[in-house]
């Protein structure tokens, strides 16, 4: 190799002198800038994780907001010792601030801490008390929940109670987190608007009711509101010749006009038009009475009083001395003495209802009997209806005692909403 040769080859290496370094440096930034976006990412997540975690347990929060409020619309809590004695909880006070909250509440605002124990305040105006559902809410670590109580229909306080309640929860959880749920409560657990006084399911094949309202003529029927204006049936039926039976049943003329109506199927309440639907109103009806303690398979004795009315469910036969309220009858019921009853009773699967013996006993509200098979699929047969015995004693509708016996099933809950 000659001079020029090694002059050439000792300038090239020269000029290449720190390469590496820079393909160093350049993997180098690469990995870094790689590094850091993988840290930021698993940050990010691990963040991420922590806040569904915290929004979670707000909805939770929000959840338990929800069905506390709901056992104090059921009747399932007593008020705090702060309000007046003998306090009652109607739709209508829920949402009147100072028959919904404490005497001591300044909030201004229907949230039920008459019933609820609210025991943390937040700052800031206008931001009503919270529930602490730990035993020391902390905003950063606790969990707890808002309730507020509406009408949405605006009901005037002379119409009575609201048909129809909103609530308002708003759930809170650790890190600030907070989820809002509305749910939207209807006052009565099933709809009754009576056909007649006593409405008397007839049989799918056309088998004729037993009725007899009695040979004496001490013994009165009116579908006269007792409590109102309105007027219906004494007597209800679902096919003429019933109707003829129930019409000709009154040999004393004891039964006020009109004496008996006959209604298509398409007019009657939704649990009298199918048998099915009847045993499927029975089933609801017996899951709510468990849920409320008022479940008896027999029953004797008295159902409630006109001071405290009573939801009884009886899956069986029922000897009734008198009460108040709502009283469901899966077998027959025997009524001896003509004893005194206000509200709604329903003889629904058993389908005999039988009075019998002396007696001044009156019953206000409405009745309903049909006879049917509880399991199965058989349809609707002859229903009975018996009066007999000496003594003094009246039926007639009242819309009022009707209402509050529907106001006894309970609430319905009719659709939950995030927002």
């Amino acid at each position: 190799m000659n001079s020029n040769t090694r002059l050439l080859e000792s300038r090239k290496i020269h000029s290449e002198r720190g390469a590496a370094l820079l393909t160093v440096l350049y993997v180098a930034t690469l990995l870094l800038a790689a590094g850091g976006a993988l840290v930021l990412i698993t940050g990010t997540a691990t963040r991420t994780a922590i806040d569904s975690t915290a929004e979670m347990q707000a909805y939770y929060s929000a959840e338990a907001g929800l069905q506390a409020a709901l056992s104090v619309l059921r009747g399932n809590v007593s008020p705090n010792a702060g309000m007046p004695t003998g306090t009652k909880l109607s739709f209508r006070n829920a949402v009147t601030p100072e028959d919904s909250n404490l005497p001591s509440d300044t909030t201004g605002l229907p949230r039920l801490s008459g019933w609820l124990n609210y025991n943390y305040t937040p700052s800031g105006a206008g931001n009503p008390d919270r529930v602490a559902i730990t035993s020391s809410y902390a905003p950063e670590s606790g969990l707890a929940y808002s309730v507020l109580v509406s009408d949405p229909d605006n009901t005037p306080v002379s119409a009575g109670d609201p048909t129809r309640l909103m609530l308002k929860v708003t759930g809170y959880g650790p890190k600030g987190a907070m989820k809002q749920l509305d749910l939207v409560v209807k006052r009565t657990n099933f709809d009754y608007v009576p056909p007649a006084m006593l409405m008397m399911r007839g049989s799918d094949d056309g088998t004729p009711v037993v009725f007899d309202v009695g040979a004496s003529n001490a013994k009165d029927y009116s579908g006269h509101d007792h409590s109102g204006s309105g007027v219906l049936p004494s007597f209800g039926a679902t096919s003429d010749a019933d109707r003829d039976i129930e019409i000709s049943a009154d040999t004393k003329d004891t039964a006020a006009s009109p004496k008996s109506a006959t209604f298509v199927v398409s007019a009657l309440p939704s649990f009298l038009r199918s048998a099915n639907a009847a045993r499927a109103f029975v089933a609801d009806q017996k899951a709510n009475a468990i849920s409320q303690g008022r479940y008896f398979t027999s029953f004797s004795g008295y159902s409630g009083s006109v001071a405290s009315p009573a939801f009884t469910f009886v899956d069986g036969d029922c000897t009734l001395d008198g009460g108040a309220g709502l009283l469901i009858v899966t077998g027959n019921l025997e009524m001896n003495g003509n004893p005194s009853f206000n509200g709604l009773i329903l003889v629904l699967g058993g389908g005999s209802i039988n009075r019998d013996g002396g007696g001044n006993g009156d019953i206000y509200g409405a009745l309903a009997v049909a006879h049917f098979p509880l399991t199965g699929n058989g349809g609707f047969t002859s229903a009975s209806f018996h009066t007999n015995g000496g003594g003094t004693s009246t039926m007639q509708y009242d819309s009022d005692a009707v209402r509050q016996a529907l106001n006894l099933a309970g609430p319905r809950v009719l659709g939950v909403s995030e927002y």
